[in-house]
Parts: C-alpha cells; structure tokens; sequence
C-alpha cells in the first residue's frame, strides 16, 4: 500500500497539525509522529501535498500546514469509525464466551425492552398498529407449520415494538437480534426451534393476552403480560439447556 493511502497514517499526520497551535510543517510532524510510524522527511512531505490536493489541510507559505474544514470532517469520521470498531471488538468478544450464558443475557435485556414496549403501546399504538397485531395473532391461530410461525413471532414482536412509537427501542430490539444472530454455533438456533416446536401454542396464547391489554389501553396489564410471555420462554431455557446446552456448543 502507497504511503498516501493507508488511512492510519493519514490520520496521524493530521492529528499532529490538528494538535499543533501553529502552522506546523513536515519536519516537526515526522518528529510528533515517529512514536508511532517512522517516515522520512520525503514520505512526510509527499503525504502533505497529496492532503493538500484532497482539500484536507492548507499550506500558509513557509509556516507550515494546517487542517481546512474537510480535513476536520476526515478526522471525526476517522474516529467515529475507530470508536464502531472497538465497540465490534467488544462485541466479538462478548460472543465468544458461554453460549448459555449469552442467551440468557439477550433474553433478560429482551424483556426489560419489550415489557416497557407492550406498556407504551397501550397508550400510544394507533389503529393501524392494532390491525398489524391482531392479523399477526389471527395468523398465528391458523398456522401449524414451524418456519410460518417463527416468522409470524418475529413479527408480532417487532409490530409491538413499532407501536410503542419510541424508536429507541426498536434500535435495542434489532441490536439484541443481531446479537442473536452473531452466534457462531449451532446452539442458539438450536433452543429457538425447541421453543418453537414444545411451547409455540403456548407462546401464540400470550401473544394473544398481550394484544387484548394493548387494545384495551391497559399499560400495566400489556406490561405485566409481556414479562410472564418472556418469563415463560427464560424458564424454558434454564429448564432445557441445563440438560442439554452443554452438548450442543
């Protein structure tokens, strides 16, 4: 890779004029970067007009450089970039360690999402969302088939997330099904279709409790429905996978 084209370095150089109360010329950034990359003063002074050429930084005669606007939006872009990727960092990690427990984690934060989700909907959800929830739960009733009603409990999650009209939540509830998702074993996908398969009628019942509080703009009892549907599905875990988790990852 071309000196003027790894981002790092980039990003270094301009961080030294970013830091630097003067203009600040090639010598003195070789110098406040060397800790962590070594360059000549040619490579130094090639990466400075190549930025100067993008609209990055601004030579002031014979003082130095320094940022222009476009360069400041490189860098908040840099940053903003490198603060994702620790946090993915964090994440890979977090996924890596115990299945069971991990699930459980995502199960309990589920719930204290989705029991504030089904409050808020009683007194915020819309007609449309009532006709959303209730041909989800009509639908439910109908099906038999595994993936028609794995589909259908997706879905009427998400329509009670969208009727709470608090879109904050909805981002906790895609980034807790993303995590679900990252799984690199078979486990997770293991215990959902358990689920599915023991207690699926069961589920679709308090699916059903839990669109009659909503309709009848009863917050606590949405509330209190929707903790019992993922206490359900918690005990279910800890029952199963006691058994039978440990052989799966």
């Amino acid at each position: 890779m071309r000196v003027t084209e790894n981002e790092e370095v980039l990003y270094l150089v301009m961080k030294s004029i970013e830091e630097s109360q003067a203009p600040i010329g090639a010598g003195a950034i070789q110098r406040a970067i060397a800790p962590r990359v070594r360059l000549s003063p040619a490579s130094v002074g090639i990466i400075l007009r190549d930025l100067q050429d993008q609209g990055l930084v601004v030579r002031e005669g014979y003082k130095g450089h320094r940022l222009a606007p476009k360069g400041r939006e490189f860098l908040e872009r840099y940053r903003n970039r490198q603060k994702k990727a620790r946090l993915a960092d964090r994440i890979f990690d977090y996924l890596t360690g115990s299945e069971r427990q991990r699930l459980v984690d995502i199960l309990e934060a589920r719930r204290a999402i989705e029991t504030e989700a089904a409050r808020l909907a009683a007194s915020r959800a819309d007609e449309m969302d009532l006709r959303r929830l209730s041909r989800n739960v009509e639908e439910q009733g109908k099906t038999g088939e595994a993936r028609q009603r794995s589909l259908l409990d997706r879905e009427f999650h998400a329509a009670l997330l969208d009727a709470a009209h608090n879109p904050l939540l909805n981002t906790l509830f895609d980034f807790s099904e993303q995590l679900t998702a990252a799984s690199d074993g078979e486990s997770v996908e293991w215990f959902l279709s358990k689920v599915r398969e023991e207690i699926g009628e069961t589920l679709a019942e308090d699916h059903l409790r839990i669109l009659r509080a909503v309709s009848a703009r009863e917050a606590e009892a949405a509330e209190k429905a929707m903790a019992a549907h993922m206490d359900r599905v918690l005990a279910f875990l800890q029952r199963t996978v006691s058994e039978n988790f440990s052989g799966q990852g």
